[in-house]
């Protein structure tokens, strides 16, 4: 009988792998920078949070700069800190020519303001959403949902960083000092012309998406230094890719503890080595530095391990091998500063509850495949591709209610594909994976999740229940994270009542 071993379950289990050779830009050989820190907007006592959409100018490359977008800043958002059972106010200004729609990504609020597509901002018009955060401690984010452009708004810089708290995160000892020993780390990939202009084009992106060549973290170009503690180190990693999943690790190899996900703590550290991130995934995960000696964490592109097709388990078994060295110049070294005052305590073992329902309380199970097919014409989308983009035979329409869901009811969800992986993005809610591509889950996805990998060798399923409204004319959304298969149609709208 064949062995099948899924890329999650090959990652967490983790071998002493990492060699692969990529082929970088000049510009990727610079000395490492500072990591640069999004400024923190502290957003808990209720007060209005001014959040303009502008466009802006950043130096990403040595005497040339790069026209953005950005939220406040020239590209990219502060981060938005908030807590449980507080109200978020926040008043978005929209300074560009064109709409655009700001999703809260991984935040639990009714459909009205979770900036859905529906919910565009005209050129010169505000929005002021009034959140309420009902749910636990987070690291979640807010990007461009604009319909048909959110790839492009991403790319150009249109995103940023959710924090919330709450009482019982507040209870376990982790480190939590914002930009000293808990740092933001946004991953995303960009090219730039030779005049350091951003490269895009959603008519001319692949089937898998837009690949940029250079790694950015937080805005700057890898690779980059931050200085921190002899402790230990929460690092909040979002995959703020348009199309790419990542592959992190260690060039030292050495274990890290996987510690939250996309909705919040696991129930349990997970030790690893290494880390695969989809697009629109968020992991946190605490590194210990109390020896002294600096860490310096590596950005693979999981594409290119796995660039002669033989399977990325072949490829990884290449990397941190005893002949050679990982190779990559996408990095972030983390340098020991003794002068900080460093977090010793050890790592809780118990860090969450997380009950999962009954089978009896399960009241209706749903399927969704994704498709791409060569060709085709679905209306809107069909100056974007050339390919079609569905789920269930069906591309995103603004006008039609795909789903119908019962408020406060468990489903479990039943999601595959028909053709390469894709990322499935549920608005609205997290759920818990049952099974991933056929398998039994990993333990660091067993958590609270909005964003599900699946690919077309199984079903993944989880299990799901919506406790806010979105009715039809404020519908949440469905769709593959993949931002060009999002612009291209692969994605649906449901309402929860």
């Amino acid at each position: 009988m064949p062995f099948s071993l899924s890329r999650r379950h090959f990652i967490a289990g983790s071998v002493s792998a990492f060699s692969v050779g990529f082929t970088c830009p000049a510009w990727s050989n610079m000395q490492p920078t500072r990591l640069p820190i999004p400024e923190l907007v502290d957003g808990t006592n209720g007060d209005p949070v001014d959040l303009q959409i502008r466009t802006g100018k950043r130096a990403f490359l040595p005497g040339l700069e790069t026209s953005t977008l950005g939220i406040s800043q020239d590209y990219l958002g502060p981060t938005l800190r908030t807590r449980r059972n507080s109200e978020l106010n926040l008043s978005y200004t929209n300074s560009l020519s064109e709409g655009v729609a700001i999703h809260g990504h991984g935040l639990h609020v009714p459909g009205i303001v979770d900036g859905g597509p529906q919910l565009e901002i005209a050129p010169g018009d505000q929005w002021q959403p009034r959140l309420s955060i009902l749910q636990p401690a987070a690291t979640c984010w807010y990007h461009s949902h604009t319909h048909g452009k959110s790839g492009e708004q991403v790319y150009r810089g249109l995103a940023g960083m959710i924090i919330i708290d709450d009482e019982e995160s507040d209870a376990i000892d982790l480190p939590s000092r914002y930009g000293v020993d808990d740092l933001p780390v946004i991953i995303q990939d960009r090219t730039f012309d030779a005049q350091g202009q951003f490269v895009y084009s959603l008519n001319e992106a692949g089937e898998d998406g837009w690949f940029g060549e250079t790694v950015l973290i937080n805005g700057a170009i890898a690779p980059l230094v931050a200085a921190v503690p002899a402790g230990k180190v929460r690092l909040r990693v979002l995959n703020g890719a348009n199309a790419r999943f990542y592959v992190l690790a260690f060039a030292d190899n050495r274990t890290f503890f996987k510690i939250g996900s996309d909705g919040g703590l696991l129930a349990e550290p997970v030790p690893m080595t290494t880390m695969e991130m989809s697009p629109g995934e968020r992991c946190e995960v605490v590194v210990d530095l109390s020896d002294g000696a600096s860490a310096e964490l590596l950005v693979f592109f999981e594409d290119e391990i796995d660039a002669e097709e033989e399977g990325l388990i072949s490829g990884l078994q290449n990397i941190f091998s005893e002949t050679n060295a990982p190779s990559t110049n996408w990095s972030l070294k983390l340098n020991v500063d003794q002068a900080l005052v460093a977090h010793k305590a050890p790592l809780p073992d118990v860090l969450a509850s997380i009950v999962r329902p009954e089978e009896a309380e399960i009241a209706n199970v749903r399927d969704f495949v994704l498709d791409m097919e060569d060709g085709g014409d679905h209306g809107a989308h069909a100056g974007h591709a050339a390919m079609d983009m569905t789920i269930n035979g069906a591309a995103m329409d603004m006008s039609v209610i795909n789903e119908r869901v019962k408020r406060g009811v468990w489903e479990r969800w039943r999601v595959r594909s028909n053709q390469g992986a894709h990322p499935f993005h549920v608005h609205g809610c997290s759920f818990l994976i049952e099974q991933m591509e056929g398998s039994v889950t990993p333990p660091d996805q067993q958590g609270w999740k909005d964003t599900v990998v699946l690919d077309d060798d199984d079903w993944s399923e989880f299990v799901v229940r919506f406790d806010h409204p979105a009715t039809e004319q404020h519908p949440y959304m469905y769709h593959c994270h993949i931002l060009e298969h999002e612009d291209r149609g692969m994605m649906g709208q449901f309402t929860v009542t």
